[in-house]
């Protein structure tokens, strides 16, 4: 299949119109499911040779009422009172990194085609694995507290062929082994791992993003991932991940047709899922801005338990004794973003939203679930930001927070209140 030179130039343009961050997106719309980003590249490993050298760095996140997604699972466990509004929060989550090409071709012909590329990424936690691994473990009626992941490592490795062929790999690496501390703390002597309480997560994708016609382009990528935690002895629980979408070009409202399908299963010691998305989206290009629309339809089978192992320990959700809970869930999900420069080229302004309604079977109760409406954190129902984009290279992005255009952030009624929620830059060369 060959790919002409008009089809590549088409690659790079909208690879440089569409640099994206986890602060743009958050602020229209929650989630890059219909339209091409860098931060795609978590989901399909081949994307990094659509993005070629770039860095990318985010200060993290400023949520009202946490300091961050593993201290409010773990509450003030971790020596941080969650609620006291004259604690100094830094944001949570920082990380940074970077993809770097290298073409192979003698460009004779225009094409920079075939192209290696290699990137990784510092600190960056992955959520979707992280987020079901417990606060707690007991050890022979000894609470430990599931130590952070020291580790937090993306990296990634790619090609292209001439004919336009993307694939990549990518592995992440999230660990910690010998101590219950936070993440830049010297361990005391009780707290070297006082009670083997370890956590290992790991995860491995390798991707495929090519052209299918001269109108349409295919994305594929798989993936598998172990979670660990407890004891060492304790055998790791494998999850797997199959992604797929498809670009189609309409000229009619110059854009794009979005079609797209997921699977996954996670699992750990005390959680199983089995889910799935299907849904299809258009994104179109505005003068002086963007737009994007996409509705999907979920269903998922979840599994919590309360179990104990011949090792010695028990996990603990819900304090209920040795139960597990089964919970099936099904719906749909509608979002929208949009973004456009304002007064001048390097300004600009987004807004986006995204509503869920979910309906939950536990037992023989049954309930209808919706996100949270406005509560300040990235799964809320509406965001808003600002981008400065100076000479397409240096681009930083923000998430305001909501209450800001009604109260100011009340500037003057202590630093639990704040103007940006989130900070994101990227800067390419």
């Amino acid at each position: 299949m060959k790919i002409t030179f008009k089809v590549a130039a088409h690659l790079v343009f909208l690879a440089n119109f569409l640099w994206a961050s986890n602060a743009r997106i958050e602020s229209m719309g929650k989630h890059a499911t219909f339209f091409m980003d860098d931060i795609s590249i978590f989901d399909n490993p081949a994307n990094i040779n659509v993005f070629p050298n770039f860095l990318i760095g985010e200060l993290g996140s400023f949520l009202p009422n946490s300091y961050d997604t593993l201290a409010q699972k773990s509450g003030s466990a971790s020596g941080v009172s969650l609620n006291n509004p004259r604690y100094n929060r830094d944001p949570a989550q920082p990380w940074f990194g970077g993809l770097f090409s290298y073409s192979l071709s003698d460009k004779t012909d225009g094409n920079m085609y075939p192209q290696v590329s290699i990137g990784g990424a510092l600190n960056r936690q992955d959520l979707t694995l992280l987020g079901i691994v417990p606060a707690f473990v007991v050890v022979d009626n000894d609470t430990s507290v599931v130590p952070k992941p020291a580790t937090n490592f993306d990296g990634f490795l790619g090609f292209t062929s001439r004919d336009g062929i993307m694939v990549g790999a990518h592995m992440y690496l999230a660990i910690q082994d010998g101590a219950n501390i936070e993440n830049g703390e010297i361990p005391t002597a009780e707290q070297i791992n006082p009670s083997k309480i370890n956590l290992y997560v790991t995860r491995w994708d390798l991707g495929v993003n090519m052209p299918l016609t001269r109108s349409v382009d295919g994305e594929v990528s798989v993936g598998f991932a172990t979670i660990q935690y407890g004891p060492s002895s304790l055998d790791p629980e494998a999850s797997f991940f199959v992604k797929m979408r498809s670009f189609i070009s309409l000229d009619l409202i110059h854009g794009e047709l979005v079609p797209i399908l997921q699977m996954q299963t996670l699992n750990s010691p005390a959680y199983n899922e089995l889910s799935g998305k299907f849904g299809c989206g258009v994104n179109a290009s505005l003068d002086r801005g963007f737009f994007w629309l996409g509705i999907e339809g979920i269903f998922a089978t979840r599994t919590k338990n309360d179990l104990s192992d011949s090792a010695g320990w028990i996990y603990f959700a819900n304090n209920s004794g040795g139960k597990s809970s089964e919970q099936d869930l099904y719906g749909t999900t509608i979002s929208f973003g949009i973004e456009r420069n304002i007064w001048w080229d390097w300004l600009v302004m987004r807004v986006g939203g995204k509503k869920d309604i979910h309906f939950i079977e536990e037992g023989s109760e049954s309930y209808i679930y919706t996100n949270p409406i406005a509560n300040g954190t990235p799964q809320d129902h509406v965001g808003i930001g600002l981008g400065i984009n100076i000479e397409e290279k240096l681009k930083v992005d923000a998430v305001i927070a909501e209450d800001v255009l009604f109260t100011g952030g009340n500037l003057l009624s202590g630093p639990h209140h704040h103007i940006l929620s989130r900070i994101s830059a990227t800067y390419a060369f």
